[in-house]
């Protein structure tokens, strides 16, 4: 699964690589999704694994429950008659989910040209079965690690170093960033599990920003040595980025973000990625361009309201 997840990734331009190890714990932490139940494999002839689909549902802050179509295929079995058999096959699996609700609707994903362009491939089936592109977000690689800037904190904002007691705090600070923002949603506890095992976490690389008791801000970076190793580049990624509410438009994301892309290239690093909503809060998004950071690919979210 990790391979087929890898190479779809790859496809349509989002550069991060996943692990086996990262699954495993991704999977023990399901939310609204029985892996007996809601995920499907799909192999071909000689019995290589091409697909998966994991069916599962989100009831996000307006009240709306999401149900979600996730199948991602190798690339070289992409093809409309597969992508509309796994997607209808989700559709009618996830019917009884949406049963006595007042909203509900279906959300997939796909690579996509960019806002205001022609979709193309499976944007375009997308949009045939009646979906609209609501969202959009986009892969960004800054592609050297020189001339990274110095930019100061405010006055009173400093960065610690972090210890295992921390943990929750900046996990709770990071959720709280994005409440009422699109797609916002309760946190959960196995979210917050998952969190603190992921095999690729290394707090010694975050950047966070408190101001007394309070996290003000963050940057959690990490390091994927498979994908380092695999792709023959050494890059890190500056992920997982969220500035307080009240703390926006102080330069908090940009001098945490500038001191990890210098910490990166202190290690050894040679480049440095993320994933940004084209509609962050705060304009993160042209923050990250002008921080150095090139675009490398738009994907789009794409949804259908079902009947009342």
């Amino acid at each position: 699964m990790a391979r087929v997840l890898g190479a779809y990734r790859e496809y349509e331009g989002e550069p991060e690589q996943p692990t086996a190890a990262q699954l495993d714990v991704g999977y023990a932490n399901l939310v609204n999704c029985d892996p007996d139940r809601d995920i499907a494999l799909v192999h071909d002839a000689e019995g290589r694994l091409v697909s998966y689909v994991r069916a599962s549902y989100e009831d996000v802050g307006d009240g709306t429950r999401d149900l979600v179509v996730f199948a991602p295929t190798d690339p070289d079995h992409i093809a409309e008659p597969l992508f509309e058999a796994l997607v209808d096959g989700s559709e009618r699996h996830m019917l009884p989910w949406a049963e006595g609700l007042s909203r509900a609707r279906f959300r997939g994903y796909s690579p996509h040209p960019g806002p205001g362009e022609e979709a193309a491939g499976e944007a375009r089936w997308w949009e045939e079965r009646g979906y609209v592109a609501a969202h959009f977000w986009a892969s960004l690689v800054r592609p050297h690690l020189d001339d990274v800037p110095d930019l100061p904190l405010p006055d009173g904002v400093e960065v610690r170093p972090v210890e295992e007691q921390h943990l929750r705090p900046i996990w709770e600070a990071h959720q709280e960033a994005f409440r009422g923002e699109w797609d916002w949603h309760e946190p959960t506890e196995e979210e917050y599990v998952e969190f603190v095992d992921d095999p690729l976490r290394d707090t010694s690389l975050w950047k966070i920003a408190w101001s007394g008791d309070e996290v003000v801000g963050q940057v959690k970076s990490f390091v994927n040595d498979e994908e380092n190793e695999g792709r023959g580049y050494l890059r890190g990624y500056t992920e997982n980025i969220s500035t307080h509410a009240d703390w926006r438009g102080r330069g908090i994301a940009g001098a945490l973000l500038a001191m990890s892309l210098r910490e990166l290239r202190d290690r050894g690093l040679e480049q440095a990625a993320l994933g940004a909503d084209t509609d962050s809060p705060g304009g993160a998004f042209h923050l990250y361009t002008r921080l150095g950071f090139e675009l490398q690919a738009y994907g789009a979210v794409y949804e259908r309201d079902l009947p009342r």
